[in-house]
């Protein structure tokens, strides 16, 4: 019985401690080999605006993909250049059983780690002003990812259009929940500082 757990352990050590961008990124070459640069657009293209995906970042996670044994890179001439070159990742034949893994495992919910939270949680009262800015501008910027990640109400109709209607589905209901929670907050700082005043 411990040989199991060591090894299930051992398959699933390259996703601890590392972003769902990974597991993400591995479905994707799995799909379709592709460059860093390329790659990151596809991801931003199935999760949406609200994930920021940045091409530095998904460099960093393909090296781990590459340590862990899951991609493998070649060096390529650029099409149209003989003298640009770029790396291109594959999966090894290793990957689709850690996606499935992948797929299978659920870790940890990762904590709420919003600065703003972080603020709230050690201001002082002379802080009430700079707050009720903060969260403005905080509800503001939910509000301006939420019309970007809108869902279009269109039918689904194919396997891609559904996964990626659920993913802007997800996001919506979150960023709704944070502007009620920004403007509930402010709410509440607004009625304090009235008492207090």
């Amino acid at each position: 019985m411990e040989k199991e757990t060591v090894e299930v352990i051992d398959k699933t050590s390259w996703m601890r401690g590392t972003s769902p961008l990974k597991g993400a990124l591995l479905g994707l070459l799995i799909e379709r080999p592709g460059h860093g640069y390329e790659l990151a657009s596809r991801l931003g293209g199935r999760l949406g605006p609200a994930w920021r995906i940045e091409p530095q970042r998904i460099y960093r996670l393909l090296d781990q993909l590459e340590r862990a044994g899951l991609a493998s890179s070649v060096v390529q001439s650029s099409p149209g250049s003989s003298r640009q070159q770029r790396t291109v990742y594959h999966p090894t034949g290793r990957a689709p059983e850690a996606l499935t893994l992948w797929m299978e495992t659920l870790l940890p919910k990762e904590p709420v780690r919003v600065e703003l939270h972080a603020k709230i949680a050690v201001a002082r009262e002379e802080d009430l002003p700079r707050l009720l800015v903060a969260l403005k501008r905080y509800e503001r910027e939910c509000l301006e990812l939420l019309q970007v990640t809108s869902l279009t109400g269109a039918a689904v109709r194919s396997w891609m259009g559904l996964i990626m209607d659920l993913t802007r589905d997800a996001v919506d209901a979150q960023l709704r929940a944070e502007i009620e929670w920004a403007r509930r907050a402010r709410q509440r700082i607004r009625e304090y500082g009235a008492q207090n005043s």
